[in-house]
């Protein structure tokens, strides 16, 4: 469970953020765009192919809806146009996918087939398949897709733990504790993980509660990534929360 203490990152890490990635993407060199639309996306995508398929569409039009969708981005300096000043970015690129949609010209002419640009792999769309047969099929698209945003958040913040404690010399550590950081319960026992390091019980709940915290400044550092002031992140993370308990996922 993520805690919503007050944030021990800096403005000056805050500066560095997914819109600067946007802004990237929208530059005018053209090599610079293309890796930082391709970040975005690598990022970013299942959110948006979730609400596609939750709003009726099949499993292969979803898959050319999301790929031509961050081309069209890309092609029409869309994010040129865009500001972090304007808001979460959870909700420009969603507000933007609902625009290009509701234009019938830019569905029969712009969103097909992606155009050049390749960002989804099979193995990842297939996972985010069972991902969509799981989920609660009253969940509403933007629910959905608030849901997979969250998903991709945790999954950008353990990542990123995880780098960090093997650049530590720790990685056999996170290995070892990191079940404890999500919201399932773990298939070993507080005792059981402490027998296996050879250390006493105290001292095992006292690292999965220092990784724990180490997790929960990781994910408002993501979430400081997407919005467009730190004081925001609190109301982001409770959001955030919020559609996972709705759409029956594990909370953080």
């Amino acid at each position: 469970m993520v805690q919503s203490s007050a944030s021990d990152a800096t403005d000056e890490r805050f500066a560095d953020t997914a819109w600067s990635i946007v802004l990237a993407a929208g530059a005018s060199t053209p090599a610079r765009a293309q890796t930082a639309m391709a970040e975005l996306c690598r990022i970013y995508w299942r959110p948006i192919y979730a609400y596609l398929r939750r709003s009726g569409y099949s499993t292969h039009d979803a898959e050319d809806l999301t790929q031509s969708f961050f081309q069209h981005l890309l092609e029409n300096e869309t994010l040129q146009r865009a500001s972090r000043e304007r808001g979460r970015f959870r909700s420009f690129l969603l507000g933007t996918l609902k625009r290009c949609l509701a234009d019938e010209h830019m569905q029969q002419h712009t969103l097909k087939r992606g155009g050049g640009m390749q960002f989804i792999s099979t193995d990842e769309l297939e996972a985010e398949e069972l991902h969509h047969l799981r989920a609660d099929h009253e969940a509403a698209p933007d629910e959905v897709h608030d849901a997979r945003w969250a998903g991709a958040v945790l999954e950008r913040a353990l990542g990123k733990l995880r780098a960090e404690c093997a650049a530590e010399g720790k990685a056999n550590l996170f290995e070892t504790l990191s079940p404890f950081l999500g919201g399932m319960k773990p298939h070993a026992s507080y005792q059981e993980v402490a027998d296996r390091m050879n250390l006493g019980l105290g001292a095992v709940k006292t690292l999965i509660y220092r990784l724990r915290q180490q997790f929960a400044s990781a994910v408002r550092r993501e979430i400081m990534q997407t919005v467009s002031a730190p004081h925001e992140v609190d109301d982001e993370l409770r959001r955030l929360r919020s559609v996972f308990a709705r759409v029956g996922q594990q909370a953080f």
